[in-house]
Parts: C-alpha cells; sequence; structure tokens
C-alpha cells in the first residue's frame, strides 16, 4: 500500500502538526488530553526520556493519513495503543487496517498482548454516534481484538475532562484466558476497571 510510517520523536518534527491538528478532530474533547501533554512528552523524549512511548505519523504518496500513540509496559510484556486515527479523507480504503498490523510488528517481541479503550455503543447520544461506536469495536475484532466483558471501566484523560466510561478491548498474541485477560487490563488500568460480572472474551 506503500505506507510510510515515522516516529515522530521531537516536537520540531514537521509531522507533528498533522498529527495533532488529526488528533483534534478524530476524538472527542472527552477522550483528549490536552495538547500541551504532547508538547512536554516530546520535549522529554527528546531529552532522552519516556522511552515506552511512540507516536508514529503515516504518509502515503508524501500525503499525512494517520496517526498512532501507543506505550510499551515492558516489565509486563504488554502494550496499550493510546491512539489511532486516520484522516477523514483516507478512511474505508484499508489502510487503518494496514496501520494497525504495522504496530502489532512493531511491538517487542515476547509481547502477550496489547490492550486499547473504545466509545460504549450503549452510552452513545444519537443513532450516529452509537454506529460508528458500533464500527469500531467491528474493526478491532477484524484485527484480532477480543471486547473484555463483565468489567466496568472509565477513562480519565485528565481534570480539564468528566471521566467517561469505555470498552476494554485486548488483543491477544499469545493464548489468553479471560482471568489473564483481566489481570492485565488491570495492570494496564489500575482501580479504573473493576470485574462487575462474569468475564468473558469476544
Amino acid at each position: 500500500m506503500d505506507l510510510h510510517v515515522t516516529e515522530i520523536t521531537d516536537p520540531d518534527d514537521d509531522l507533528l502538526l498533522p498529527w495533532l491538528d488529526l488528533y483534534e478532530i478524530a476524538f472527542p474533547p472527552p477522550e483528549r488530553m490536552l495538547v500541551s501533554f504532547y508538547l512536554r512528552l516530546l520535549r522529554q523524549k527528546r531529552d532522552g526520556l519516556h522511552p515506552d512511548h511512540h507516536l508514529l505519523a503515516v504518509r502515503r504518496v508524501g500525503v499525512f493519513v494517520g496517526l498512532a500513540h501507543y506505550v510499551i509496559i515492558i516489565e509486563q510484556r504488554l502494550a496499550w495503543l493510546w491512539m489511532f486515527a486516520v484522516t477523514p479523507e483516507a478512511r474505508n480504503q484499508g489502510l487503518g487496517a494496514a496501520i494497525y498490523g504495522d504496530i502489532v510488528r512493531r511491538l517487542p517481541a515476547g509481547t502477550v498482548a496489547m490492550l486499547l479503550e473504545v466509545e460504549r455503543p450503549d452510552l452513545a447520544q444519537i443513532e450516529a454516534e452509537r454506529r460508528l461506536a458500533e464500527r469500531r469495536i467491528a474493526f478491532y475484532r477484524r484485527q484480532g481484538a477480543l471486547l473484555l466483558e463483565g468489567v466496568y471501566y472509565v477513562q480519565s484523560v485528565g481534570p480539564h475532562q468528566p471521566p467517561l466510561p469505555m470498552h476494554v478491548m485486548i488483543h491477544p498474541l499469545q493464548p489468553l484466558n479471560t482471568e489473564t485477560a483481566f489481570r492485565f487490563a488491570h495492570t494496564v488500568f489500575g482501580d479504573a476497571i473493576t470485574q462487575t460480572g462474569t468475564l468473558s472474551l469476544r
């Protein structure tokens, strides 16, 4: 598909501006950290800090088409996909699957699972939002991720936004049972996730 994936490690990278533009366009305010978080992160990365955070900018034929932000939790052999989006004009062309596959291939050897958060369709305010949330879950399932059920999780991006209930999905890279999946999720999300019923992965 002739995609060129670049890791942004410096706040002066020319790709940061389209990256931030898409970040603001693709995610609703309750899911967005302040832009200053990313500027600070990249300044610190330039100084050799936060090697576990990876910001990817994706281009096709020189045109910016997508972003990703994932974190490696090396001690637990886990990954956490924070952000993933494709520009509106580049959607429905197979780019999302290609970029997602590239992220998975970049994970360190021995990584056992990657976790991610998705909107809950049952909390959508309008029908279009509900359908979009369902499509996102279906997309991640096609890539190999599974919905962790029997839990309640609340995402918090900072004091500037109210906490937001979300679904948790997990992409197993090695055989995984439900109890281990929940343990991994608790490792990543801490007390923000609790078990509320029978655990299942589907």
